[in-house]
């Protein structure tokens, strides 16, 4: 998939939510994306990976999107990008040594789980996400998923090696997480197990990733069906088929792997 039909994919769910009268909205400066979360919300919660205190972890990579439907925000989410450093590691591994966050305590994190990490990749982590409960029920936390990680994919070049997100055992446990309709990632898998400084107690997280190729090759099915104007039934209505299934049918993938558990999304982006 080239960037010029990421760029047009992106474009095509922009222009369906306007048409829906809603905005869409990109910024740079994440200190924003916080404000207007616990505006938005009504809630002073910090969505920590989010909060930069290096001036370094600034980069052109980092942003935030938000729909609006000319009033006030309706929904949201934040996206980080990260760079390994010079020696392979795991995700497990980078999150365990502070990738994402200045833990002050020793947190829970299983160093040897997740994606590999080759020298110098860029992975991302997209959080900080929210839908207006007036708004939900109609896919908005799909739409704003997609639109955000080919915002990724575009800013990277294309160049982004892992998408992830996090979820709580409670919502993988819900059996949404690797659905279509949602952030369409494909694996998942444990990647926090104790202690989780931000929650003050032992909590299990599960890490839910795509690889940049796998992302661009669900969007490159997708664009093929929007230059039809054909109705993407896991977008466009209530299809919960899982994502693997999609790209198998769409012959982009080998036969989906029977799922031993239900997975879940991303706890601030189901909607």
């Amino acid at each position: 998939m080239q960037l010029s039909e990421i760029a047009e994919y992106q474009d095509q769910l922009v222009r369906q939510l306007e048409d829906s009268g809603l905005n869409v909205t990109f910024g740079d400066d994440l200190s924003v994306l916080l404000k207007t979360y616990e505006a938005a919300t009504g809630t002073g919660y910090v969505q920590l990976p989010f909060v930069l205190e290096d001036p370094k972890d600034f980069n052109p990579y980092n942003f935030w999107v938000c729909f609006d439907d000319g009033n006030a925000p309706v929904a949201l989410t934040g996206y980080r990008t990260m760079s390994n450093g010079s020696a392979l590691r795991r995700v497990g591994e980078a999150y365990n040594q502070g990738a994402l966050y200045r833990c002050k305590e020793k947190e829970g994190w299983l160093p040897q789980s997740g994606p590999e990490l080759g020298p110098e990749a860029l992975f991302g982590y997209i959080g900080a996400g929210w839908v207006h409960p007036r708004f939900r029920g109609h896919n908005l936390a799909g739409f704003i998923a997609r639109i955000a990680q080919a915002e990724a994919l575009l800013r990277t070049r294309g160049t982004l090696a892992i998408s992830t997100a996090m979820t709580a055992e409670a919502l993988y446990l819900s059996g949404m997480n690797l659905r279509a309709s949602g952030l369409h990632h494909l694996h998942v898998e444990l990647v926090l197990d104790g202690y989780l400084g931000i929650a003050e107690h032992d909590m299990r997280l599960y890490l839910s990733h795509s690889t940049g190729d796998e992302l661009m090759r669900f969007y490159e099915h997708e664009l093929s069906l929007l230059r039809e104007d054909a109705t993407i039934p896991w977008l466009h209505g209530h299809d919960k088929t899982h994502a693997e299934v999609v790209l198998a049918e769409a012959g982009q993938l080998g036969a989906p792997a029977a799922q031993a558990d239900p997975i879940s999304v991303l706890a601030g982006l189901t909607a």
